[in-house]
């Protein structure tokens, strides 16, 4: 008995040495994973704190170098529209509108696409002018029905495309394409312009019609230009690439075109024509200065000067919520109305000269609701002879985003015969356009 004791004692102690040997590495081990862990823990929080110390440093760079690759005024326009919002919207569509920044660009911004552009134009007309005859439209019309297709086909070559097929409906099929054109990228800054486009002749025959105030151009416009279009070849671009302070933002514009108040060439002999605009500030104020020189068709049997040399001069200012344009021009008085086989003015006479000016202030009352006020006058009119003074005012307010809706009346001593004549009194135009 006192033997098999201290054998079970001996064995007591073995086991319990034993077992120590087991626990102490293991608490060891425990301990040592607990620290790593909490260094690991500690390392992982730094690289977090690293790499977000690192991503504000990219967007901080990020910003400076956007802030960098664009005009100065653009920063300052997207602070004031977040805090103004629509606001700012209106503000800068009002100023782009009065100034027409964009007037004679090219199509190199946006890629010619199997989507159209559609601009749908309604109108009513009543209270005719004594004496317009069948050149007051009464009642409700379709004054425009215009697809667009235009854009860059690669980084060199742009086309366009417009279709006005109102004139379709009207009974002058003749009329059905306005624009088709080609045009070549030299560099950034140069264009070449081929085909039958806008004639880049003062401000208001380039406005779109989508932005025009008026329901529709001035006078001189549909007497000197109809259509607003010819056919020819055209350089123009801009100076910016040159050091001097006064060459940023200085257009130009040198063409030549058939130029014979229609789009086919019936004189064998081309127009030549030029324009240079200078925009001191795309949201404040622009001047321009345009000339055309050539030859005018004279009736049969008629001999005389047939030269025609056209100027005008132009403005666009704004100062707050007003806006102010004025153009004049002076020239040779136009031979032939707007048709394929040539039609003679009535009071056309070699050597005779005509001279227009128009003048327009506008007001931005709230948001894009707008007034404004319109004197147009031109001198020798080519059809009666007489001296035409007009005083239209009106007001338009968006129907929508895409959409608007104006009031005009106007005051007009005598009916004229340009091509799109207004020979109402009042006129309500709601216009639509789908891009």
């Amino acid at each position: 008995m006192k033997s098999c004791t201290c054998a079970d004692r001996s064995f007591a102690t073995v086991a319990l040495f034993l077992c120590l040997t087991g626990i102490i590495p293991a608490l060891a081990d425990g301990q040592d994973r607990d620290q790593r862990i909490a260094d690991l823990e500690r390392k992982l929080t730094e690289a977090k704190d690293s790499v977000a110390a690192l991503q504000k440093t990219i967007e901080s760079l990020s910003r400076e170098v956007e802030t960098l690759r664009q005009p100065d005024s653009r920063p300052a326009v997207a602070e004031t529209k977040d805090a103004g919002g629509t606001q700012t919207d209106a503000t800068h569509d009002f100023a782009a509108r009065i100034i027409g920044p964009e007037n004679g660009g090219n199509e190199r911004d946006s890629v010619l696409e199997a989507k159209p552009e559609i601009f749908i134009q309604t109108r009513y007309s009543v209270a005719p002018l004594d004496g317009s005859g069948t050149a007051f439209q009464p009642n409700i019309r379709l004054s425009r029905i215009e697809t667009r297709w235009a854009g860059k086909i690669n980084e060199r070559i742009g086309a366009g495309i417009e279709i006005q097929f109102q004139e379709s409906v009207e009974g002058s099929p003749e009329k059905l394409v306005n624009d088709a054109f080609l045009e070549y990228y030299l560099t950034d800054r140069v264009t070449v312009r081929a085909g039958q486009f806008i004639k880049p002749f003062g401000f208001d025959v380039q406005q779109s019609s989508w932005l025009r105030e008026s329901p529709e151009r001035p006078m001189f416009s549909g007497y000197f230009f109809p259509g607003e279009r010819d056919r020819g070849i055209m350089l123009f671009g801009d100076l910016g690439f040159l050091s001097a302070a006064a060459f940023k933002d200085l257009q130009y514009f040198v063409g030549a075109f058939n130029g014979n108040r229609f789009f086919n060439d019936s004189n064998r002999q081309v127009n030549y024509m030029a324009r240079i605009r200078k925009i001191f500030d795309k949201e404040k104020l622009a001047v321009g200065a345009s000339i055309q020189l050539g030859k005018l068709l004279l009736p049969p049997g008629v001999s005389g000067n047939d030269n025609e040399r056209l100027f005008g001069l132009d403005f666009q200012f704004t100062t707050g919520r007003f806006g102010l344009r004025g153009e004049a021009m002076a020239g040779n008085r136009p031979s032939t109305l707007a048709a394929i086989e040539p039609q003679f003015f009535p009071e056309f006479r070699p050597g005779t000269h005509s001279s227009a000016a128009e003048l327009l202030v506008t007001y931005r009352v709230a948001s894009a609701h707008n007034v404004y006020a319109r004197y147009n006058q031109f001198n020798g009119d080519p059809v009666t002879g007489l001296n035409i003074r007009a005083f239209n005012f009106g007001y338009f307010l968006p129907v929508g985003q895409r959409s608007r809706l104006s009031f005009d009346y106007q005051f007009k001593n005598h009916p004229s015969f340009e091509d799109d004549a207004v020979n109402g009194r009042f006129q309500i135009t709601w216009g639509i356009l789908l891009k």
